[in-house]
Parts: structure tokens; sequence; C-alpha cells
């Protein structure tokens, strides 16, 4: 098994978060909903088989929308599962940041052609789609399983809110906002030579 279907939730690839573990740097990921108990039981096999612990929280679908802000998947029963997926953005213990190349990407479809949007857009709860699995295997042959990519193929694109700078949230208090006017300012006055011991503030180098 090398990727997971389903529908994708708390995609953090564009901009990695803090780490579950809080003395552990931050990292990317990415969770996949599952509705087919038999799906779930495959990839608990999975990782038995290659002696790999995974993160897969069970979550009643009658509580699913109030905690993930989206309707549970098509043709859930009265369970769903979720699935995540991580990454450290650091290698290993030595603290050096991955490399870029190596970092896990979002690829979304169209038509036969997959383009990478990891910078471009961002991934919202209910895109449907897969992760797929790195899997590291230890000298002793147990295993840890980590974000590789993420494939979209229906994107829901979430759109950040812009913090609003300009007073627009007062329009519907004014039929016209009336541009600010320049203070007025006291007339200048010719400028007196600094004494030898003080340094005129065009010389400070800041």
């Amino acid at each position: 098994m090398n990727k997971v279907y389903g529908t994708l939730v708390y995609v953090s690839v564009q901009e990695p978060v803090a780490a579950y573990e809080k003395d552990k740097p931050k990292e990317w990921k990415a969770s996949v909903v599952l509705a087919d108990e038999e799906k779930v039981d495959e990839l608990e096999e999975f990782a038995k088989s290659v002696g790999a612990k995974i993160s897969l929280k069970k979550v009643k679908t009658t509580e699913f929308e109030e905690q993930f802000r989206i309707p549970a998947p098509e043709g859930a029963g009265r369970n769903v599962w979720v699935f995540t997926l991580r990454r450290s953005t650091e290698l290993g213990k030595s603290g050096n940041p991955v490399p870029d190349e190596y970092r896990p990407r979002v690829y979304e479809q169209k038509g036969n052609t997959l383009v990478d949007v990891t910078m471009t857009k961002l991934v919202g709860n209910g895109s449907k789609g897969a992760i797929s699995i790195d899997n590291f295997v230890r000298k002793d042959g147990t295993s840890s399983l980590y974000l590789k990519n993420v494939l979209v193929k229906e994107l829901v694109e979430y759109n950040r809110e812009e913090k609003q700078t300009n007073g627009s949230e007062f329009d519907d208090d004014v039929t016209q906002a009336e541009p600010a006017k320049p203070a007025k300012t006291e007339k200048q006055t010719k400028a007196v030579k600094p004494p030898k011991d003080e340094v005129p503030d065009d010389d400070i180098p800041f």
C-alpha cells in the first residue's frame, strides 16, 4: 500500500504547522477520511505487516460535521476514520532542514496531467484525493510511515480572509468616506547647527 484515497481534511503542506509533540520541530501533515471499514482494515493490516504505528482516529458520523466543518463522506455508516500522515521539516535529529526537493508537495489532477500547486493553492476540507505514503524501514525491520505527497482530484480551494486595514468594515456607517487631510504644521524654523558633541540624526547609520 503506497497511497490512501478519500476525503481530504486539514492539509498543511504549503506551510508547516506546530508538531503534535511540543518538543518536536514543525511538520507538514495531511489527513484523509475513510468511510469504508474494509479499507480501514486493509490499512491497519498493512501497518501491522511493516511494524508501523499509524494515526487513525475514529469519529462518530453524527459528530463529524461539527469537528471538520463539512458533511460526512457519502455512504458513511455510524463511524468514519481519519488517517493522518506527517513529515518533519528537519532531517532526523540533525536539526538540518529538509531539502526543498524532498518536501511533500500537492498535485492537482487536471485530465491526464498532474500540476504542482503546492505554493499556489490551499487545499480545503472536503477536497477529494489521496495521500501517498513514504515507508521508512529501520535496521530492525520496523517502519515509520511519513507523508510523501498529496493528490487532489476534486479541489475545494481554501481562501484566507484578508484582514481589513482600510476601514472598509465601517462602510455601512457612512455614505462616503472623506479622504484624510494632511495635518497642519507650524511654520518651519531655520535649522540650528548642533553643538560639536552632538551628532545629527542624518549621520546615525540606522
